[in-house]
């Protein structure tokens, strides 16, 4: 009798699309632990930048607050001076060195490349994102609180000294020029201003030591 040489060996098709879709799927799953590791290695690098970022931030807020609390000492120094009405030569130079306003300079360059790349998306620890987030909106409350206190400098404080005070020489001017009422608002609304802004420079600095400890 004849053998059907045309007959179709089904087990080894089987076998082979079988090794074929496993072979597909091993690819795709080997694939996407590649690009899992390289989105992990993005984050890595996106975190080692921030935290250098935040390490520089810290030692500007550092000096900021140096800054900041040497000039409410001043203005404390310039307010008593006036209701004592002591010696207007010492309340001349205070005020005149009261014309360096100070601030803080914040680097964002890191947080930015973040964001705007969209790497953020791959960073899967949640509580780390949100960390990172809470970070940067914290610096935008001192930017805030930053603006009002030199908003009162330009428009009120310099002003003032510009158009009353030798800005030349230094030489002290007349008696009124220092006991005015309107000098003395314009001290007390600076300093509350400068207050304010150098307890959210302590507020923020706690928030990086913070987020440099985690």
């Amino acid at each position: 009798m004849e053998q059907n040489t045309n007959k179709i060996d089904w087990l080894n098709h089987s076998l082979e699309f079988v090794v074929v879709i496993v072979g597909i799927l091993l690819a795709f799953q080997l694939n996407r632990w590649a690009t899992e590791k390289e989105q992990l290695q993005t984050i890595d690098t996106h975190r080692s930048h921030i935290k250098e970022e935040s390490e520089f931030n810290k030692q500007n807020f550092e000096d900021a607050i140096a800054y900041a609390t040497s000039n409410i000492s001043k203005l404390d120094s310039i307010l008593k001076l006036i209701e004592e009405k002591a010696d207007n030569v010492r309340i001349n130079q205070l005020a005149l060195e009261l014309l360096n306003l100070g601030g803080v300079y914040i680097r964002k360059n890191a947080y930015s490349t973040l964001t705007e790349s969209g790497d953020i998306r791959f960073m899967k620890n949640f509580s780390q994102k949100q960390n990172i987030i809470n970070l940067y909106e914290y610096y935008k409350w001192v930017e805030a609180f930053e603006l009002i206190s030199n908003n009162l400098y330009m428009n009120d404080y310099y002003p003032y000294l510009k158009d009353n005070f030798d800005l030349v020489n230094g030489s002290t001017q007349s008696r009124e020029i220092y006991h005015s009422k309107v000098f003395r608002n314009i001290l007390g609304a600076y300093k509350r201003t400068s207050q304010n802004r150098l307890d959210k420079y302590k507020d923020c600095h706690k928030e990086i030591n913070e987020y440099l400890e985690n």
